[in-house]
């Protein structure tokens, strides 16, 4: 990984000097099919293209309303992602801690270099990353009140223009083949369990990119959702409701200030997206929200 974050030198650490082990750059999408691949042959029933429309309470289980039919079931994983339309249904609140967007868009005909780099900028930060058959990704990710112009595919790329290592991993030629604009800042679900439900991956707790702790996030919390789930069934819902929101409250306390911490040190730019992350006095009393949070 290579980063311009505190300051304009970059500071490349690769993986063979790191405490930490072995970086890795994963194909997503064969690493999905690999686990839908592994439930089936463990026994689960996958079905794919089948949203869930509703879920209802039905006896001790929930009624999963599906597009093409319903399913009971003893226990649900909530593990839709950053959708939460289910919410209601479990009488839970989506609360946001932060907003944050991505302004994304994908290329072909770039040669891999297995290299991922990360670069603030007065607008906010810019993130590359290598995906497979020679395609790269490139997102600039900033408040969403403040990047409405990158919509725009030619003020988009002028800023990318003024990156200074982002700009120059998309060789003459490269070819632009999608862009998107997608949600990106830090959200929570309350409560992260209910009555035989139990909320995992980003639908319990959904980070900042700059953390990198999607997919781990989602493969621990998918585990521990399933031995929740499992409890619940038992008959022990209230002890796995317990200990399942102590683990989540634990891992956002964990979280908050490590990621303020690392947003000010690199708040050199005296505009807005880096004015919002600069240490606020009031903060240092134990208030760790951050002024845009609220319920929905």
């Amino acid at each position: 990984m290579i980063s311009s974050w505190a300051d304009e030198i970059p500071d490349e650490r690769p993986s063979i000097f790191s405490a930490q082990g072995a970086g890795w750059q994963l194909d997503r999408a064969r690493f999905d099919r690999l686990l839908m691949q592994s439930a089936a042959a463990a026994g689960a029933q996958v079905r794919l293209g089948t949203p869930v429309r509703s879920a209802v309470r039905e006896g001790d289980g929930w009624r999963l309303e599906l597009t093409d039919g319903d399913i009971t079931a003893g226990a649900v994983i909530w593990a839709t992602g950053r959708c939460w339309k289910l919410a209601r249904s479990f009488g839970a609140k989506l609360r946001v801690h932060g907003h944050l967007a991505a302004y994304t868009r994908f290329f072909d005909g770039v040669p891999g270099d297995c290299r991922m780099v990360i670069e603030a900028r007065p607008e906010g930060w810019w993130h590359s990353a290598d995906l497979p058959d020679q395609r790269r990704v490139v997102a600039c990710l900033t408040d969403p009140d403040l990047g409405s112009e990158l919509r725009d595919p030619k003020s988009w790329h002028r800023a990318l223009a003024t990156t200074q290592f982002i700009a120059p991993l998309l060789p003459q030629g490269a070819r632009e083949t999608a862009m998107s604009v997608k949600s990106a800042g830090t959200a929570t679900i309350n409560p992260a369990a209910g009555e035989r439900w139990v909320a995992a991956g980003d639908s319990l707790f959904c980070a900042d990119p700059l953390s990198s702790r999607g997919i781990v996030h989602a493969l621990r919390s998918g585990i521990l959702a399933a031995y929740a789930a499992s409890d619940m069934i038992d008959g022990r819902g209230e002890l796995a409701r317990m200990r399942y929101a102590m683990i989540a409250s634990q891992g956002l306390a964990d979280y908050i200030p490590a990621l303020a911490a690392h947003y000010a040190a690199a708040a050199r730019w005296d505009t807005a997206f880096w004015q919002r992350r600069r240490p606020r006095p009031e903060a240092a009393g134990g208030d760790r929200n951050s002024p845009g949070e609220h319920a929905t």
